[in-house]
């Protein structure tokens, strides 16, 4: 792409951010601001009955110099991927990296000078860090992959969709490079249950799909449903066995079935003995169901776990002053029980 892999003026590469939208009024300007520099910006409009256009014609008056183009879609029956697929095709051609957002998403700053200078030949795809800002508060972090070279990529699964490439991919982790997300809420804004089925139909060997259908099933109190989907994820070979017995734990904790949400977390541990995230989180239940001395061993045998890794079982409440806040309340409480002591 660029010698070296520093750019020049005669191999400057050209890249795109795409998407989709409907009814994005609330996110749509602070979108447009992060990616404004990217050389193509193409969103499809899936429908919105809200202002999202009337701000998109007013950003692309006061900025004209924005390569942007807006193209309304109808996809019938709704799928995410089509969707999707349908925006990555209205690419140019001549660009060589793309860069998928969703609206509430944006980017770092000095997004693209920073992406430049790391892009390197053969490379077909990007990880890259992603942080999301909740509405409550909390934080999340993981590492994501939504950038990738233009062709060769197609994206799969109605709901929660991956992209996947058609030949052997090679990737490249860019560990500075953030996008960050603000959602309005942890809530999903969509009924996704019926495309999570139509999911798993399609494709009965992605351990996350089923691992999502358990969530919405879990949010509708479904536990019979979220049970038996949990346990298909525990039977395809390269699930995380540690994530979903924590999802089995959190169903049991619904249903109010103590010992058994109690055995889930202790199974999720042993599949991930090294992580701290978990012993924060059985203290926490154990303190919750007053069982406080337990919690603070708990707690103690957490603290032992210093490697943080920034992954989707990462919790921001198990490290620096939440966890240090964690950790003072139960000792409090496990002190009134008269068995630990200052």
């Amino acid at each position: 792409m660029c010698k070296n892999n520093k750019p020049t003026e005669a191999c400057n590469p050209l890249i795109a951010v795409y998407g989709i939208y409907k009814n994005e009024q609330t996110f749509i300007e602070r979108f447009l601001k992060s990616v404004q520099t990217a050389d193509q910006i193409v969103l499809c409009d899936t429908g919105s009955t809200d202002d999202t256009n009337i701000i998109i014609n007013k950003f692309i008056k006061n900025n004209p110099d924005i390569k942007l183009k807006t193209i309304p879609i109808f996809v019938s029956p709704w799928r995410f991927d089509d969707a999707r697929n349908t925006s990555l095709s209205l690419i140019s051609p001549e660009i060589d990296i793309c860069i998928s957002l969703d609206i509430d998403e944006y980017l770092m700053d000095n997004w693209k000078e920073h992406l430049i200078n790391q892009l390197q030949d053969g490379v077909t795809r990007y990880y890259h860090k992603f942080k999301t800002f909740w509405s409550d508060g909390s934080i999340s972090e993981h590492w994501h992959e939504r950038i990738h070279i233009r062709n060769g990529y197609t994206w799969k699964h109605p709901v929660h969709e991956v992209i996947e490439y058609r030949g052997s991919e090679n990737i490249k982790r860019l560990p500075d490079f953030w996008i960050y997300q603000k959602p309005e809420s942890k809530d999903s804004r969509h009924n996704y249950l019926s495309l999570l089925e139509q999911s798993v139909k399609e494709r009965k060997n992605i351990w996350r799909s089923w691992s999502f259908l358990a969530n919405e099933y879990l949010n509708t109190q479904r536990y019979n449903d979220a049970l038996k989907a949990i346990d298909t994820a525990l039977e395809i070979n390269n699930s995380d066995k540690s994530f979903l017995f924590k999802q089995k734990y959190l169903v049991y904790k619904g249903q109010n079935k103590i010992n058994l949400a109690l055995l889930s977390l202790n199974n999720a541990i042993f599949h991930m003995p090294e992580r701290r995230e978990l012993y924060v989180e059985k203290a926490k239940y154990l303190s919750q169901l007053g069982r406080n001395t337990e919690a603070y061993f708990s707690i103690l045998e957490a603290e032992k776990k210093t490697n943080k890794i920034i992954d989707y079982h990462y919790d921001s409440s198990a490290w620096d002053d939440a966890f240090n806040n964690c950790k003072k309340n139960i000792f409090e409480q496990a002190k009134k029980e008269g068995i630990i002591y200052e």
